[in-house]
């Protein structure tokens, strides 16, 4: 805890201090994921929450009270977000259908945008190298947040070329960005400069 107690990493967190956030996060994460677990019974949703947990610590941080006992707030925050999901999956079997199915790409598709909010500069920069129509399309999707089906009508091509053009340069940038990267905790880290 680098010598600092809890009650002084709330003190800082309260502050913005993003060092002690991650120290927090290092703190909470396996007890919060088994709690969390232990409620939706699914690796993935607990992934999901858990990160949801972290980003309101951040964003409700100025809210934290000093004089009631952390551990409460967390856990608590953690449990209405499990209860949330679980309610929100309740009447929708073939939502969840699809929902399981589609797990493998909707953490590569975290993770891209991880990647691409981590080193935005970087990536613009990988972009002047990439060509004309293939930047189009990226920009399109990932700064302007169009669809697949958007982007085909407004450049006269289809959305399976889309579809490619969109990987094959997500998988440029990742070739580039992976001397950059560093074995840290950044998903927390990239939240906050998202949302903060």
């Amino acid at each position: 805890m680098s010598g600092k107690t809890l009650d002084q990493l709330i003190a800082s967190l309260i502050k913005g201090n993003r060092a002690a956030f991650k120290t927090i996060f290092e703190l909470y994460e396996k007890r919060l994921y088994y709690f969390i677990h232990s409620i939706t019974k699914s690796d993935y949703a607990s992934e999901e929450i858990l990160q949801e947990v972290f980003i309101k610590i951040w964003t409700k941080k100025e809210t934290i009270d000093v004089s009631h006992s952390f551990d409460a707030f967390i856990f608590t925050i953690a449990r209405n977000s499990a209860y949330n999901y679980l309610r929100s999956i309740a009447c929708q079997e073939s939502l969840k259908k699809e929902y399981y199915k589609n797990i493998t790409s909707l953490n590569e598709e975290t993770e891209n945008s991880i990647l691409l909010a981590e080193y935005e500069d970087l990536v613009n920069d990988i972009l002047e190298n990439i060509p004309t129509q293939k930047r189009s399309i990226f920009i399109l999707s990932k700064q302007q947040g169009k669809s697949n089906e958007e982007i085909a009508d407004l450049l006269g091509i289809t959305q399976k070329t889309v579809k490619n053009h969109l990987w094959k340069t997500l998988q440029i940038i990742r070739t580039e960005l992976k001397p950059h990267m560093m074995d840290t905790v950044y998903f927390f880290l990239t939240i906050l400069l998202i949302t903060g």
